[in-house]
């Protein structure tokens, strides 16, 4: 099992260690398949039932506390834009707008729970958003 599969199907614990550790595999990928990569990256992460609710817990307290959204604020930043911005050449702004898809799509499923987008299978939803994000990321 890879590091990243394991990150995703293992008991909750360090947050910030298991997206690391997700997003490393997701950047040793091919560049072609970078944003289906990041994409089944962050629906690993929300996909296991024991990390859900601390990532429903981090979205709560972003929408409810200055000090919750400020934490949710860098951690994608930090992972989405800072990090990847080292791996590529892109306008900042292209790289927010990947966040914006990707924690829309987040909020769309795991929060509102609307449908069809709630009950799609990972891949179908990684077919569907995955080459907007490659968009993001084209040099």
């Amino acid at each position: 099992m890879s590091e990243a599969a394991q990150a995703g199907s293992a008991a909750p614990g360090n947050l910030a260690a298991r997206a690391n550790a997700l997003f490393e595999e997701a950047v040793s990928g091919p560049r072609a398949q970078l944003g289906e990569n990041l994409l089944r990256m962050s629906l690993t992460a929300w996909e296991n039932p024991e990390l859900r609710p601390r990532l429903l817990e981090r979205v709560r307290a972003a929408t409810s506390s200055a000090e919750g959204a400020e934490y949710l604020r860098e951690h994608f930043s930090a992972l989405l834009v800072t990090r990847l911005g080292e791996v590529v050449d892109v306008p900042r702004l292209r790289l927010n707008a990947l966040v914006v898809q990707v924690v829309g799509l987040i909020m769309l499923r795991y929060v509102m729970k609307m449908e069809p987008i709630a009950s799609a299978s990972v891949d179908e939803l990684v077919e569907t958003f995955a080459p907007t994000l490659q968009g993001y990321l084209s040099e």
